[in-house]
C-alpha cells in the first residue's frame, strides 16, 4: 500500500512478439500500433482532479458504493449513454456481502477490433480511511500522517476513469473496449473472481492498473493460498478455576510466536526460495471471566 504517489511518469513502451500459435492470438492479429503523433493529449490538470477526488472518497472493501457512484456520475457527465453502465450481483457471492457489485462500463467502439479491458479496484485498506490527498510538487501524498493515501487502487482508478472520459470528450476513435471497476480486491480478489466474463464483453486484451511502476508490464505472479485455522482450547472461569481450562489465544500466540522465531511468517527465505506470509485476521474469546475456548 504506497503512501504516496507521483502524478508524473515516464511513459511506458510495450513490446510485443508474435506468437508461434495462431489460436492463442487469434483476433489480435487486427491490432494496429497507432501513429505516437495522432494520439491526443491529455489533460493534466483534469487527470489530476480526477484522481483527487477519487482518492477523497471513503471505500474499504464492501463500502465500494459511493467511489462507484462518483465514477458513474463523472462518465455520464461526459456524454456516455446510462445503458451502458452497469452493476453486476458480486457481491452476493462474497464473505463480506457489501452494498455494491462490480461497475462495468462496455463502449461499443466506432471502429472493427478485439475488445479490450482496462480495469481497477475501488476499494482500500482501512488505515486509509479519512485521507487528506495534499498535491507537493509533483507528488500526491496524504495531508493526514495517520491515515495511508490511498493510491491502491484510487489511482488505477484515475487512470482508468481517465481514458473513459477523454475518449468520450474527445470522440476519439476507438475499438470495442471494457471498463471494469472491481470491488472487494483487498480481502480476497472477490470482484474479479466472481464476475462473468459475458459481462465484460469476453475482451482479448485486458490491463490492469493496480500498483508498480508505469514501465513495468507484469505478465505473471505466483499466486497466493488463503487458510483458515481453528484452534479449540477448553474453558473455564478466569477468575476461579483458570487452572482447569487451556486458552485458546495462548495456543495460537505461541503457534504464532514458533512461526515467526524459524522464518515462516513475514518475509520467508529458504535456501534459493523466497516467498511471503502473514497472519492477518485473529477472532477469539467470548468474554474477558472466560478462558478463551477457541480462536480462529
Amino acid at each position: 500500500m504506497p503512501h504516496s504517489t507521483s502524478t508524473k511518469k515516464k511513459p511506458s513502451r510495450l513490446t510485443t512478439q508474435k506468437s508461434a500459435s495462431r489460436t492463442k492470438t487469434k483476433g489480435l492479429d487486427k491490432c494496429r500500433t497507432p501513429d505516437p503523433s495522432k494520439i491526443p493529449a491529455i489533460d493534466f490538470t483534469k487527470a489530476q482532479k480526477t484522481v483527487l477526488d477519487l482518492l477523497k472518497i471513503p471505500g474499504i472493501s464492501g463500502q465500494e458504493k459511493q467511489v462507484a457512484e462518483v465514477i458513474r456520475k463523472k462518465l455520464i457527465d461526459a456524454g456516455c449513454p446510462k445503458n451502458l453502465i452497469s452493476f453486476d450481483q458480486a457481491h452476493k457471492k462474497t464473505p463480506l456481502q457489501g452494498n455494491c457489485g462490480n461497475l462495468i462500463v462496455k463502449l461499443p467502439g466506432t471502429r472493427r477490433g478485439p475488445r479490450r479491458l482496462l480495469m481497477a479496484h475501488m476499494d482500500t485498506v482501512p488505515v486509509c480511511e479519512g485521507t487528506r490527498p495534499v498535491v507537493k510538487g509533483n507528488i500526491v501524498k496524504s495531508g493526514n500522517r495517520m491515515t495511508g493515501l490511498g493510491a491502491d487502487d484510487r489511482s488505477g482508478c484515475g487512470v482508468v476513469l481517465t481514458t473513459a472520459l477523454e475518449i468520450l470528450r474527445q470522440k476519439i476513435d476507438y475499438p470495442p473496449i471494457t471498463f471494469f471497476f472491481a470491488i472487494q480486491e483487498e480481502v480476497g480478489l472477490w470482484g474479479a473472481r466472481t464476475v462473468k466474463a459475458a459481462d465484460l464483453g469476453k475482451p482479448k486484451l485486458a490491463f490492469n492498473f493496480d500498483g508498480g511502476d508505469v514501465d513495468k508490464l507484469t505478465i505473471g505472479a505466483t499466486g497466493g493460498e488463503r487458510l483458515d485455522i481453528k484452534i479449540d482450547g477448553i474453558p473455564s472461569h478466569a477468575g476461579v478455576a483458570p487452572e482447569q481450562g487451556v486458552s485458546a489465544i495462548a495456543i495460537a500466540s505461541l503457534a504464532i510466536a514458533s512461526l515467526h522465531d524459524e522464518g515462516w511468517h513475514g518475509l520467508v527465505k529458504k535456501g534459493s526460495k523466497r516467498g511471503t506470509s502473514n497472519i492477518g485476521v485473529i477472532n477469539s474469546g467470548a468474554a474477558t471471566n472466560v478462558v478463551a475456548e477457541r480462536a480462529t
